[in-house]
């Protein structure tokens, strides 16, 4: 099977490798950096260097599957959503993997499952998202399935730099929601390998701590400052991974963040 991960940093680069040290896959990455394409092959992993300009590669769009990794925070995302898009459906792939996130979720104080994403009048970061969601799901094309993943975290994204020496911070008791590299990847993993196409999945870990309690730790434990936290509230979510949990019958490598946090 072969396998295209459009956006090899952070996320894509950890999949990729993973995915191809099971011979059963052809791993295709594509990278916006020249330098990064050496780390690409010694990883197993096809190289290409991919802008999403009008001449993109053909051969990176030749697969059974697309993993479409690239953040919101790129310049022209719009943009270039709508070129991934338009390639996807030029190529005639069928399959794809959107990486979405729990930012489409306003802090409603409560849980959170998927089909509480919705448009709300007031602006928040997570609109945005919510449309690209909707261009994918529109495509007859191909089959998406959209993951949205928590805050992420993991090797070389350390959450105790994330607020340490910050102070008089809001919102000591809220929980938080974050997912380990680890799960990131076995679950696009399992989504691929169990042919699970046409769903939406929240993908956050089990347990919850507090604001305070886990970045106090995870800023400690790398010997950072910790932040200080006020008595002030803030709106919070709690997101549920039911839905995810229950359709692959996955179990959480790492349910608790505070447990993984070395």
């Amino acid at each position: 099977m072969v396998i295209s991960i459009l956006g090899c940093g952070w996320l894509g680069m950890a999949l990729g490798r993973k995915m191809a040290q099971n011979e059963y896959f052809q791993v295709k990455g594509s990278t916006t950096t020249r330098i990064k394409l050496n780390l690409l092959e010694q990883a197993k992993i096809q190289a290409y260097l991919l802008d999403l300009s009008d001449h993109s590669p053909d051969d990176f769009f030749l697969c059974d599957v697309m993993v479409v990794t690239i953040p919101p925070s790129i310049p022209l995302f719009r943009e270039k959503i709508k070129k991934v898009i338009e390639q996807l459906e030029n190529h005639k792939v069928k399959k794809v993997v959107f990486v979405s996130t729990t930012s489409v979720y306003p802090n409603l104080n409560r849980e959170v499952v998927e089909r509480d994403a919705e448009y709300i009048k007031s602006q928040h970061s997570g609109v945005t998202m919510l449309s690209i969601e909707d261009q994918f799901r529109n495509c007859t094309g191909f089959q998406t399935t959209i993951i949205r993943f928590a805050g992420l975290y993991g090797p070389g994204r350390e959450p105790g730099r994330f607020l340490a020496g910050k102070s008089n911070l809001r919102g000591a008791q809220s929980p938080v929601n974050l997912i380990h590299q680890d799960d990131c990847v076995e679950i696009i993993s399992e989504i691929i390998k169990q042919n699970v196409w046409g769903e939406t999945f929240n993908a956050c870990s089990d347990v919850h701590p507090t604001r305070k309690e886990f970045y106090k730790k995870a800023a400690l434990v790398r010997e950072f400052e910790p932040p200080t936290f006020s008595d002030q509230s803030a709106s919070f979510k709690i997101v549920s991974s039911e839905k995810l949990k229950s359709v692959l019958n996955y179990s959480f490598i790492h349910p608790n963040p505070i447990d993984s946090i070395k």
